[in-house]
């Protein structure tokens, strides 16, 4: 077995990433099958007999060799899987959702093996047909109660675990109306068919028992043992639960720091999500900890290097927000040494609200291209020009620029007076990004010979413009948004790549050339340099040390890539 210090097996990590997904196939199994069974149940609002030829229809598959065995897979491995989520459980505080899901799923068996044998059972043990009949005999009125009970245990432990998997889809999130009027409507209707076709039932009264004395109290010994297994089950898993807590709090401390917040030495074992959920510090969960929506996220400040590697699941999450390197899911890191943490979504982060989480409202950090352009001398040419004249030449500017720096797969971050700035590579890879802005540079150069060719006129003496281009991290935020609950701000970069590219821009004035290209981006890019294209190092301004640029006279000498 792994110590603590040890790094996560590959077995281990194999572990993490596919029991979740048994648990979400085993569920989803066993949800469909309540379904139709409410189904089922609701048709009783229209005759027995219905209710009758439904269920003909879901035995035919249900009872078959290949759906028993589905269903009896399923079942228990979602109730071992159960049981071994209980027994990894180290705090209560889980969320209102899913301290429910937890306390429902325990409960579940206990009138679930009465409804199964009563059922089912007696018909593979009796050869007593379980039909509709026999089941309203069974069950109407005296089993009404613990009937209502057990369809809302099922249905609400259900409903909660299908919330959870599908939180993190647009599309579930827009139609969270239509899932709710379902959540309540199909209980409501299987119910109410229920109780129907039991009152019908109970007027006809022609069914006899079908039980001798013999067989019912077989019936009652076998669910007296049924449930005292279940019992000593729940017993064990009981007892392993405390065995394990008590060794947890005897197994070593870490301290984990919060930015701006507390200081907390915890048991090791204990995920981030839990140290946090038992300290109540608020920490964002969308997903309830299950590694699906990332919300939970967290940056690594201090220790990083201490910290087991990500398993496989965690992996893939993060990889889909393209976190850095010391971003990692709270609810899948399990310190073995103390750290210093930042929380990076706000704790009551809710995603019912039927809208998708904007990972750029809290900050998205990622490797991109920056671009500036700024349009020479321009105050000095609008002097002695009408207001009219100075916008339109303005707009005609930015925007056939911001044209050119669409079409190549940019975004125009802003337009600051005659300048603007973009960025390449927010949702593509850091070659893409490059080789795009590249691209956008070599015809924003073309648009300007264009642009002084039609405005020759009115120009006193040609357009001139300067472009600064540099690749590096960058954090992608929508600034100035905080107090907002929308998406509507515009995004922007900030970063020391950010202001490296403006000053490259500034820098093409004095060394009279029309772009200068940092060796990070043409690196990036895996474009070869031109002839035309001089390398050099340069000092920057807030820079330590100078950086290695190449400087081109014009834009349109950029070397060209058959990539978009």
């Amino acid at each position: 077995m792994d110590t603590p210090d040890q790094p996560t097996s590959d077995s281990a990590i194999r572990r993490t990433f596919y029991v979740p997904q048994l648990r979400i196939a085993s569920g989803l199994i066993l949800f469909t099958f309540a379904i139709t069974h409410f189904i089922n149940h609701a048709l009783g609002l229209v005759s027995l007999d219905t209710m009758q030829a439904g269920q003909d229809i879901r035995v035919w598959v249900t009872q078959s060799a290949a759906g028993t065995a589905l269903l009896i897979t399923a079942a228990t491995v979602h109730f071992v899987l159960g049981i071994a989520k209980f027994i990894g459980t180290r705090t209560w505080r889980l969320g209102r959702r899913d301290f429910i899901q937890l306390i429902f799923g325990l409960l579940i068996p206990l009138f679930l093996i009465r409804h199964v044998l009563g059922t089912r059972g007696v018909q593979e043990m009796f050869g007593i047909e379980a039909d509709y009949t026999y089941a309203m005999w069974a069950m109407w009125p005296n089993e009404a109660l613990s009937q209502a009970l057990l369809m809302t245990l099922v249905w609400v432990h259900g409903c909660i675990g299908m919330h959870h998997w599908l939180i993190v889809r647009a599309w579930y999130r827009r139609s969270l109306w239509l899932w709710y009027g379902l959540a309540v409507g199909i209980p409501a209707l299987a119910y109410a068919g229920y109780v129907a076709a039991g009152r019908v039932s109970a007027l006809q009264s022609s069914y006899s028992n079908p039980f001798s004395a013999e067989q019912y109290a077989t019936f009652v010994s076998t669910l007296q043992a049924t449930n005292t297994v279940y019992y000593a089950i729940l017993a064990g898993a009981l007892g392993i639960w405390l065995l394990l807590l008590t060794r947890q709090r005897f197994s070593g401390r870490v301290i984990v720091t919060y930015a701006n917040g507390p200081i907390i030495p915890a048991s090791r074992g204990l995920s981030v999500l839990d140290i946090s959920r038992i300290n109540r510090v608020p920490h964002a969960s969308v997903c309830g900890g299950r590694a699906r929506c990332s919300t939970c996220r967290v940056r690594v400040i201090e220790g990083h290097e201490m910290l087991p590697p990500p398993t496989e699941i965690e992996t893939t999450v993060l990889k889909r927000v393209a976190a850095p390197a010391n971003v990692r899911l709270a609810c899948q890191l399990r310190p073995t040494a103390n750290l210093t943490i930042s929380t990076l979504m706000p704790g009551n982060i809710d995603a019912t609200r039927g809208v998708a989480i904007d990972r750029y409202h809290w900050g998205v950090e990622r490797d991109a291209t920056i671009l500036f352009c700024d349009l020479r001398g321009f105050t000095k040419m609008s002097e002695g020009k009408l207001s009219y004249d100075v916008v339109f030449l303005l707009n005609q500017f930015l925007g056939r620029m911001a044209e050119a720096i669409q079409d190549s797969g940019g975004y125009v971050d802003k337009f600051m007076g005659d300048g603007i700035m973009a960025i390449f590579g927010m949702e593509t890879s850091i070659q893409d990004s490059a080789v795009r802005a590249i691209k956008a540079a070599r015809a924003m150069g073309g648009v300007l010979d264009g642009l002084n060719q039609s405005l020759q006129e009115e120009l006193p003496e040609p357009l001139q413009i300067g472009i600064g281009l540099n690749t590096g991290p960058v954090v992608l935020g929508r600034i100035g948004a905080g107090h907002r609950t929308d998406a509507a701000a515009r995004i922007t970069a900030l970063g020391e790549t950010v202001n490296t590219a403006s000053r490259l821009e500034g820098l093409t004035k004095s060394m009279e050339v029309q772009i200068i290209v940092s060796n990070t981006t043409i690196a990036a890019s895996g474009l070869t340099p031109g002839d035309k294209m001089a390398r050099q190092s340069v000092d920057v301004r807030g820079l330590s040390q100078p950086i290695i640029v190449y400087t081109v006279k014009r834009a349109t000498d950029l070397p060209s890539s058959e990539s978009p």
